[in-house]
Order: structure tokens, then sequence, then C-alpha cells
């Protein structure tokens, strides 16, 4: 066959009309796209940006005094609490953490004192005035000998006229020797100070005879008061049966006074040399760990004294 310029190839129609109908399509895709642009062009013309937004609603929003902001962002937090989260005690928060065994002393009452049965224990707090709430409560004791403190310890209570215990001592000291959470509710001169130093100084005592405090440890006791006067004070309470116990031939014990007002630099040779007992106001106590002079790993005993003062 001769090759001719003109000669055209021959489409079934069904083919056809399927080229036909795929350039309407096509043509009406674009006429969608076109429009939708359009629309696009529309909205962002009618719609301000978010700056202007944020200008216009500035406008609009009415001056709030600082008190108002304070209540309006606790209220905003408490609405972000998930609600899986209520408000639940510091205790419920902490990780999940419950302590369910008392504290390791090494300290044991008289034979006597642990076969006391419940209707003796009763009889005892009857007679005393004592009342009691929790499980499986220590037996009081009626006298510092069955308490089992060095000979030191009770030669000086004698000294300061102290020969047999107070209510809250003859419950207090057995249950904080036995290594028990306590809180201790007495009228003022009922002697609770001696309730938490004494334990103290005799856990601190322990731990020293264990392993020596090295330099830049400790304290192994922490006591925190509401004001630098009762700091002062249970200090030198502190000191009154420390000193004994050093003269008596145990190890020595370093306490700190902790307070505001005191040169930082001789509270800090003590901390340097290694303190097994502080006792501290809350601003300076706060004040010492964050400034990385001082270290509470070491802590394993906690006097709150007054604790209704401390909130």
């Amino acid at each position: 066959m001769e090759d001719d310029d003109d000669y055209v190839e021959y489409v079934p129609v069904a083919k056809r009309r399927a080229m036909e109908e795929q350039k309407v399509l096509q043509r009406k895709g674009k006429v969608l796209e076109l429009e939708e642009e359009a629309e696009k062009e529309k909205l962002a013309e009618s719609k301000p940006s978010l700056l202007v937004q944020a200008t216009q609603l500035k406008k609009y929003i009415p001056k709030v005094s600082a008190t108002e902001q304070i209540i309006l962002q606790e209220k905003e937090m408490m609405e972000h609490l998930s609600d899986k989260k209520t408000l639940m005690y510091v205790r419920e928060l902490a990780k999940g953490i419950t302590y369910t065994e008392p504290l390791l002393t090494g300290w044991k009452p008289p034979l006597h004192v642990r076969k006391m049965s419940r209707k003796q224990m009763d009889l005892i707090r009857k007679q005393w005035h004592i009342i009691v709430s929790g499980e499986e409560i220590p037996p009081p004791i009626k006298n510092f000998k069955d308490m089992k403190f060095p000979r030191a310890v009770l030669d000086t209570l004698k000294e300061k006229g102290i020969v047999q215990p107070t209510p809250i001592q003859v419950q207090g000291l057995h249950v904080i020797l036995s290594g028990r959470d306590m809180i201790g509710i007495a009228f003022t001169g009922s002697g609770k100070t001696l309730v938490f130093v004494l334990p103290m100084i005799m856990i601190a005592l322990q731990e020293e005879e264990m392993m020596p405090i090295g330099p830049g440890e400790g304290p192994i006791g922490l006591i925190v008061c509401p004001s630098r006067e009762l700091a002062r004070q249970t200090y030198e309470v502190v000191e009154q049966f420390v000193a004994p116990l050093v003269q008596a031939g145990y190890p020595p014990l370093r306490s700190l006074l902790c307070i505001g007002g005191v040169d930082m630099r001789s509270q800090l040779d003590v901390v340097k040399r290694g303190v097994h007992i502080v006792v501290a106001t809350p601003g300076r106590l706060k004040d010492l760990p964050a400034k990385k002079k001082m270290t509470l790993d070491f802590c394993r005993y906690l006097t709150l004294d007054e604790a209704d003062r401390l909130g």
C-alpha cells in the first residue's frame, strides 16, 4: 500500500464515546477545582488571621485584678485535673508507697512488759489518763529503767529531777523506741520533748556504733520546730543528754542548731564534719539542701515539733 498523508485511522464507535466521556469528566474536574480554590480564597479573605483575632479578643476581655487572676488560674488547674486523680492526701500520692513495718531499732522492752495482757494495759492507761488510737499499740511502761536507757541517761534524768515518767512518756517512749510512727498530743510542760529526743539519741547512737558518720554525711535524726526559740530550747535538751553519754565512753554525737539569724558558716562546719541530729526551723532547713550544703539521704527519724503550728 502506498503512503497516504490524508489517511485517518478508523476508531470504533465505542472507543470514541469513551474518549469523549473522559474529556467531559476532565473538564468537570477542572471546573470543580477552580470552584474550590475560589471558595478558599473567599474564606481566607473573610476570616481574619490569628493575630487579628487575638487583637480583637483583647478588646472585649474585661480587665481582671491580680486576685481574680489567681482565682481563675486555680479554677483552670482544678478543671484540668484528671477524673481518675481526685484530691488525695500526700500520703496517697507518694507513688503508692506505704510503710507496713516499723523502723528497725534493735530495742526490745523487758519480758514482763511484752507479756502484759490487754486488761493490764487498759488499766494502766486508765490510771494515767492515757487515750490511744491505732493498731497493735505497744504497752505502756511505768518507769525509765524498764525502757533500757543507758546509765548516763538515767543519771541525767535524775539530776534534772525527773524520776517518774509523765503520761505521754509512759506510752510514747515505748512507741517510738519500737520504731513506730506516732502523733502525740499533750499539754505544755508534759514532757513531750523527751519523748522524741531520747529515742532519737538512742537511734543515732546505734547507727554511729554500727557505721560511723563520715564527713558531709547526716543527719540521722531531724527535728523541725516552728520558731527559733523552740528550736533553741530543743537543741539544748539534746545537748544535755549527749554530753553525759560522751563522758561515759559512748561515741560522740554531733548535733546542729539550724536556724536563721545564725552565721551559716558555723553551721556548715558541723555539717562538713558529719552531723547526727539537726534541730531546725523550716526556712533555714529549706535553704541548706536547696544550696546542696546538706543532704537528708541518711535521715531515718523525723520529728515535727508542734506540728499544728508548722502548717
